[in-house]
């Protein structure tokens, strides 16, 4: 080493003992823990019994000859033999009498890091702690023996703090024999970051100076509970998930185990809000479990533990330990809260520590983030610029206003169509006039609201708020209530309809107005504040108050209430009973959706509803429709999926108007009277998908159970069905009616069929164009799934199929791909489950389909490996396949499979992975993770044994994903739904 790293090693080494006594004095907590936790103890050192050693990629005598290399380098320098941060510190030699008690030595670049440790938290910037993590790393995998000094010689504590940000950018070449700062990245190497990468606007305008104010005030010990204010709109929850963001990734800040970011909203619901904290942190509750019983679970988890808790939209002051949250500043502990509120004294009655209030953005500001939206091209002419600058003033620098009415302006071309955006301004009804609101967002939403480009856009934005406040909303209801509703209406194609829905939506989305859910492709969010403005649109109008009624429960309305009502929805509200009697004479809508304690509908009620026009009882607990179902002669739509029905009354046959017929998920429906459904001469859509109902028959053979298929055949207007067959012949005969699509199916039961065949001929997209869900489920001598056929052209491909299912299927052995690949005849695969296939050995097939995002396997005890080598076929020698294996692959659920030994050969990416659950695998002994798993996988459940047992190649990866891992209890029985989160 020359003399000028030698200084600088002393400068640090220097400076590291001044550290050390000025912590001490302050009886502050202990430097180092990230530095401790990374560098693991090699020698002289108090260390866990079931820590793992730092692992080294060499070898054999060169291995040896390496580490008496490192340890005379040491003896010159004086280092001491010990490894532990404290000794280190110490500034003398070690102690020649000290026992060795490993023969592992210590490489020159990780004394220097033990010296530079102590500065460690004097470095700000993201970049320079990045820049040590990359020298940890090199140093914890040994890949290397030589000291990174360029990299050292930039930590000098000399240095203002300026000129220690953007460090990586900065770093001097590397001297002979060093490796560069760009080639040392190894993300691998490091863990992955205690938070979940969120969906930010881009670009996010005016809060730099916000983002790093609440950074520096995390930093500091004494404040334990921070405070956001501002009016709605203003870009609180945004803020919220940049500062989420800081924590996620490989090379994220890590004085955090976990950054969790909950909303709660208006009405806080504890159980929903426990709920989503502890799938954030990989904790599992029991659903019947009590609130006390869920916050004694979450308290225990957390308090031995350092996190940042983000609380937005609050409206009230949350009790913190009702919930189960830890009081933050509790002592060892890094414990922080921060919430985000329109209401100020809300912060003051939490006891917040600081205060951070969100402005208005100022103009500059303001008018580049509406150019942005509205785009540069439609600012060209001069005309339209000055009205796009006054209507940018008129948004008073609100975010949320600029950008939905920047959106929204952005499709305007003409002249005439902005002057049309200014009068709409000026003739919206007063502020005033808006009823609940504190502040301007409503109104200027509303003028956004109103520059919508027809009616049934606008019927079908309003129609969002009939769902809770943050509820994620899956688009086949939200396209199907709209039907339902009469907002989407005239086709002749029920394709049409959906292709006329998702088209909505994605205008929606454009104007800012509607956006993606981030957990699931299949849901749809709204802004709280945007949500509000459509509330308001739709019943908060002097001339329409009061005639939509949301979200209350039915103990806190009175009879009038109902009585004015045109729309009910009491979705998800834990109501057990209706009122008995209650004239609603004006009600057209009723939706009890969610409710699953409610299991009777009164009598006497339907007939008060003599105008009801949509009835969803769907996913509640009723067992049986009244009779008086039938005075609802107005009916369009009836929504009964996932409901205990057995049997549907003959009285429905009085239900001439009803179009639409929701019966999925139906599994104890076995009746359907004679004669309701051929009465039913105005449906358009019967969904019976998953249900139990499959008594189909014709005129040739029929029986007393029995529906035939000539009711079927009568309805005229009949356009889409989910269906569920017993056998192919229905399966051929329900393709016969020519202008009906089918949009689910469900095959099961089948009796004396070896192979099953899915023939294009079968599935071609004249008869299954819209196909989205397939379940094949409860057929014992099904061997063989065949997909394609030799003699068809590769171009036959199941392009809308979601949702692909295989149940109860127990000598099933293998799904075979004839003339077309998997990846290709399925390229919009999203879900996937096998339950139950106690024969098949493998599903290699899934490896490259290249939007599947959800895997579940379970109780199939002959499968050895998920994805194993097959010999290649005709199709798939002509067919390319994705490079990646498994692209976007978010989820996998093993359960239950006494014979799985391994997932695959090789190690795979998983760039996209996020949880995995594996219960009750005694076999799988490897994991295939690699390189780029770490990236967003942050969530391994499993059995202690079982994670104890685990074989890994390389155990710098075991210590990555051990952050991962959460045991599964005792007794505990998983489900799909711990990873989803819905």
């Amino acid at each position: 080493m020359d003399d000028v790293s030698r200084a600088s090693n002393d400068t640090i080494f220097h400076r590291a003992r001044q550290l050390k006594a000025e912590r001490s004095k302050r009886g502050g907590r202990k430097a180092k823990k990230w530095f401790c936790k990374i560098v693991p103890s090699i020698e002289g050192c108090a260390k866990p019994p079931d820590a793992d050693p730092p692992m080294s990629f060499l070898d054999g005598p060169s291995r040896q000859q390496q580490q008496q290399q490192q340890q005379k380098k040491r003896s010159s320098r004086g280092g001491c033999s010990c490894c532990c941060l404290s000794s280190c510190l110490c500034g003398g030699k070690a102690d020649e009498r000290t026992p060795r008690t490993s023969k592992k030595q210590i490489p020159a670049a990780e004394i220097r890091l033990r010296e530079a440790g102590a500065v460690f938290d004097e470095l700000p910037t993201r970049n320079t702690r990045d820049a040590v993590n990359v020298v940890v790393n090199e140093v914890v995998t040994a890949r290397r023996s030589e000291p990174a000094d360029h990299v050292f010689d930039a930590l000098s504590p000399k240095k203002p703090v300026e000129e220690n940000t953007n460090l990586a950018e900065r770093l001097p070449p590397p001297s002979k024999g060093h490796v560069s700062a760009a080639s040392m990245v190894l993300p691998e190497r490091l863990p992955p970051g205690p938070a979940r990468d969120l969906p930010v606007p881009n670009p996010i305008v005016g809060q730099e100076v916000y983002l790093k104010t609440a950074l520096s005030y995390l930093t500091d010990d004494a404040i334990g509970i921070m405070g956001i204010y501002g009016t709605g709109g203003v870009g609180k929850t945004t803020l919220l998930r940049s500062i989420n963001n800081k924590f996620c990734g490989n090379a994220a800040r890590t004085e955090f185990d976990h950054v969790i970011l909950v909303a709660v909203g208006k009405d806080p619901d504890v159980k929903k809000l426990q709920r989503d904290i502890a799938y954030e942190v990989g904790l599992l509750l029991m659903d019947d479990e009590s609130e006390v019983t869920r916050a004694a679970a979450i308290f225990d988890f957390l308090k031995t533990k350092n996190f940042l808790l983000l609380l937005d939209d609050l409206w009230g002051p949350l009790q913190l330990a009702k919930v189960g949250i830890p009081h933050p500043l509790s002592d060892g502990y890094k414990q922080k809260v921060i919430i985000s509120s329109r209401l100020m004294d809300v912060s003051g009655k939490m006891q917040a520590h600081k205060f951070l209030i969100l402005e208005c953005l100022k103009w500059e500001e303001a008018w580049n983030l509406f150019s942005s939206k509205v785009g540069e091209e439609n600012l060209a002419d001069q005309r339209i610029r000055s009205i796009a600058v006054a209507l940018a003033k008129e948004c008073g620098g609100l975010p949320l206003a600029l950008v939905a009415m920047g959106s929204a302006m952005s499709a305007k071309k003409t002249l005439e169509e902005w002057q049309k955006a200014v009068s709409l301004l000026k003739t919206a009804p007063p502020l005033h006039e808006i009823s609940g609101t504190e502040d301007e967002s409503h109104f200027l939403l509303n003028v956004n609201y109103q520059i919508l480009r027809d009616h049934r856009m606008r019927e079908c934005f309003t129609s969002c708020s009939l769902w809770p406040e943050g509820y994620q909303m899956l688009k086949e209801n939200l396209i199907s209530t709209w039907m339902g509703l009469g907002s989407i209406t005239d086709f002749d194609d029920i394709n049409e309809a959906y292709n006329i829905g998702n088209s909505i939506i994605e205008s929606l989305k454009a104007v800012s107005l509607m956006e993606n859910s981030e957990k699931s492709y299949r849901r749809m969010e709204m802004h709280d504040v945007i949500r509000e403005m459509a509330l308001w649109t739709a019943s908060g109008k002097e001339s329409s108050k009061n005639k939509w009624l949301v979200g209350a429960k039915p103990s806190e309305t009175r009879s009038d209430e109902w009585s004015k009502a045109e729309r009910i929805s009491l979705m998800f509200n834990e109501i057990e009973a209706l009122p008995d009697s209650c004239y609603c004479p004006n009600l057209q809508s009723l939706i009890l959706r969610g409710n699953k304690r409610l299991m009777k509908i009164p009598n006497g009620l339907f007939p008060c509803m003599v105008l009801l026009r949509f009835l969803d009882l769907s996913h509640t607990g009723i067992v049986e429709l009244p009779n008086e179902v039938g005075t609802l002669i107005n009916l369009q739509f009836l929504n009964l999926s996932y409901t205990k029905i057995a049997c549907l009354p003959k009285e429905m046959k009085e239900l001439t108007t009803l179009k639409y017929l929701e019966l999925e998920g139906t599994r104890e429906l076995r009746k359907i009277p004679d004669g309701v459904i051929s009465s039913l001469e105005m449906l358009q859509e019967l969904n019976l998908y998953m249900s139990g109902f499959a008594n189909w028959s014709w005129l040739s053979v029929c029986s007393r159970d029995n529906i035939m298929f000539e009711e079927l055949v009568s309805l005229q207007r009949l356009r889409s069905v989910g269906f569920t067959v017993r056998n192919i012949q229905c399966l051929l005969r329900l393709f016969s009616i020519l202008r009906v699509l089918t949009h689910s199916l469900t095959i099961r039961e089948l009796r004396g069929l070896i192979s099953l065949h899915l023939l294009p001929g079968l599935l071609s997209k004249n008869k299954m164009g819209r196909l989205k869900n397939l379940t094949i489920e409860f057929s014992q001598g099904l061997k063989e799934l065949v997909m394609g056929e030799e003699a068809k052209p590769l171009n036959w491909r199941l392009y809308q199929l979601e949702v692909f299912n295989l149940v109860c299927l127990p000598e099933l052995e293998r799904v075979i791909w004839r003339g077309v690949a998997a990846h290709v005849c399925l390229p919009n695969l999203r879900f996937l489950s096998l339950f139950y296939c106690n024969s098949l050995r493998n599903i290699a097939w899934v490896a490259h389909l290249p939007l599947l995002q959800e895997l579940y396997i379970q109780n199939c005890n002959e499968m050895e490996q998920v994805i194993a080598d097959e010999p290649p076929t005709a199709s798939s020698e002509k067919e390319e396949k994705p490079a990646t294996s498994f692209p976007n692959l978010k989820y996998i659920f093993l359960r239950d499979l006494k014979s799985l030994v391994k997932i695959d050969d090789q190690v795979l990416e998983f760039p996209c992975l996020e949880r995995i659950l594996v219960h009750n695998c005694i076999e799988l002994k490897q994991l295939p993770l690699g390189a780029t798993s770490a990236q967003k996988l942050r969530i391994i459940f499993g059995e202690r044994n079982w994670w104890e047992s685990l074989e890994w190649g390389d155990h710098c990866i075991k210590s990555i994903f051990t952050t991962c891992f959460r045991e599964i209890p005792a007794g505990y029985e998983p489900s799909m739904k711990i990873l989803e989160g819905l």
